[in-house]
């Protein structure tokens, strides 16, 4: 293959040189090199190391591509807030900016973990000195 933008998705179909690519899986061009290497992340988001262009062809355009080509824009950038396709969940980052322009949000969390509802939702994660504080 020859050397293609960042951007780019990669199938690996070789291992002319040791890599931790998976054989038949695909991956996007992270960073290119002048020496005819690059790397790339899998669709974990983790970018992995060095690897040949050698030991890859062009991938096909991935389900994501082909449905955000039918979508609205507005929905196409709330659907890339999210990491996944079968068990979305929101990225770190978008949670991360969100909780830091949330006004009072301690005051809202301690709030709502003094409620029944709240003592329900974090029960596991409550130290067990507190719980034997609570029924001294």
């Amino acid at each position: 293959m020859t050397p293609a933008p960042v951007g780019t998705r990669v199938r690996v179909i070789g291992r002319s040189v040791p890599h931790h690519y998976t054989i038949g899986e695909t991956y996007t061009v992270t960073i290119v090199d002048d020496d005819n290497t690059f790397k790339a992340a899998g669709a974990d988001g983790e970018t992995r190391d060095w690897i040949s262009w050698d030991d890859c062809e062009p991938a096909s355009p991935s389900l994501w591509d082909q449905l955000a080509a039918d979508l609205p824009d507005d929905l196409v950038r709330f659907l890339s807030c999210f990491d996944g396709i079968q068990a979305i969940t929101l990225k770190r980052e978008v949670v991360d900016a969100i909780l830091g322009r949330l006004p009072d949000l301690h005051e809202r969390v301690a709030a709502l973990a003094g409620t029944p509802e709240g003592e329900a939702l974090i029960i596991a994660n409550r130290p067990r000195s507190l719980d034997s504080r609570s029924h001294a």
